[in-house]
């Protein structure tokens, strides 16, 4: 019926973990940020 045909997980075609490394690197540098702008945020119209 259909020709479409789907991608096999192939171990070999994994993402390095270097490239995952990065990104959770990214998401714990974003996550400090958006806490660090929402305590600063706060502490501005608190008072």
């Amino acid at each position: 019926m259909g020709s479409h045909e789907g991608k096999k997980a192939d171990p070999s075609e994994e993402l390095p973990d270097e490239w995952w490394y990065r990104v959770y690197a990214g998401v714990i540098v974003t996550t400090i940020v958006v806490i660090t702008l929402l305590w600063a945020f706060s502490r501005y119209f608190s008072g």
